[in-house]
């Protein structure tokens, strides 16, 4: 039985958990973090949206990976524990033109997927928000998850499965085999799974430089109320606008190279003034807002893949929630030496490295 050491507690490290103990690996996780789920602690995944959404506006050569990651959260969801957490109620996406519209139709299509393309009216009553715009389109795969209901539900399904869960475990010094810890631990494995997220330091940079290329993006969401309920996920420009298990969020802003979460006034007035400019009096802001650090790559994908004698899951950008599975698919490919098609391997963090 292969013996696995995952360090990082995020939607990341503990989906690749989950598929590394599925295949029959023994599996511990170490996190530098207390254990508990808050949106305002330093991990990036329970402050995210929880965003699954595969097509993003202008395309992508890795567009395939999205879409096999979206279809692995719908065949994982439905018999896991955090099931309820995850909504799969498509989305309307907001186009400056006719033109526009047609093209991400064309696009979803040629990808096998559905899609519609709506007027204004059509808009509305797809959406249940009043917005002004006159070209949209629906595409039926884009989902939701409740970050915190998912991750919790993670947690509880992997300790009933057998995974050691340790937290307050900061790494302090790395091999390909054994990872040691401020706390004076050491835990030796056959392989070791890098998901650090933004957060990566010093021990772990040395032993895998590339991780030096990931670059953080503060990014802020507000919790509001709706005049009419969300009846989908509606994306338009400036800003989206998700319904989530417990809240419905609008998100959300970028802002590079910052690692402090404060909360900035400016920013959410941002975002509230795109959708009221959109949707007049349509959404209400709660009271409640939060900022996460999205861990960013240069080119916007993650890294999956070997560097140093490491297995690497970093990087991933605004898409860490979606292509959460397939990167655990991937990892458990590598921890077991199966085939890795070149689309995968084309992840491989040693495109930094040269």
């Amino acid at each position: 039985m292969k013996h696995v050491i995952v360090v990082g507690a995020g939607i990341i490290g503990l989906m690749c958990a989950l598929r590394l103990v599925r295949e029959g690996a023994r599996v511990t996780v170490l996190d530098g973090d207390a254990d508990d789920q808050d949106v305002f602690r330093a991990g990036a995944s329970a402050a995210a949206a929880g965003m699954l959404a595969p097509f993003d506006a202008e395309g992508s050569a890795h567009a395939d990976l999205a879409l096999a990651s979206f279809d692995l959260w719908r065949s994982w969801a439905p018999e896991a524990p955090w099931a309820g957490a995850v909504r799969f109620d498509g989305a309307v996406i907001a186009c400056a033109s006719e033109a526009d519209a047609a093209a991400l139709q064309a696009r979803v299509m040629v990808a096998g997927r559905r899609a519609q393309a709506l007027a204004r009216s059509e808009i509305v009553k797809r959406s249940g928000v009043a917005a002004h715009f006159d070209h949209g389109v629906f595409i039926a795969d884009e989902g939701v998850a409740d970050p915190i209901a998912v991750l919790t539900g993670l947690k509880v399904q992997l300790r009933a499965m057998g995974v050691r869960l340790l937290f307050d475990q900061e790494v302090s010094r790395l091999t390909p085999t054994a990872a040691h810890t401020f706390a004076g631990d050491e835990h030796s494995a056959d392989k070791i799974v890098l998901a650090p997220g933004v957060w990566a330091n010093e021990p772990l940079t040395t032993v895998v430089p590339a991780l030096r290329h990931v670059r953080p993006a503060k990014g802020h969401l507000v919790a509001v109320k709706t005049v009419k309920p969300l009846k989908t996920t509606l994306h338009a420009p400036g800003f989206y606008v998700a319904r989530r298990n417990e809240d419905t969020v609008l998100g959300a802003t970028m802002q590079f190279d910052v690692y402090e979460r404060r909360v900035e006034p400016a920013q959410v007035a941002r975002l509230l003034d795109a959708a009221e400019a959109a949707a007049p009096g349509a959404f209400k802001p709660t009271g409640a807002a939060w900022a996460g650090i999205r861990p960013m790559s240069p080119d916007g994908w993650p890294m999956i893949g070997p560097s140093h004698g490491a297995l690497v899951a970093a990087g991933h950008s605004r898409n860490g929630w979606l292509l959460a599975p397939i990167t655990a698919e991937i990892i458990t490919a590598y921890v077991f030496g199966a085939p890795i098609p070149s689309h995968w391997a084309a992840l491989s963090p040693q495109r930094f490295e040269t």
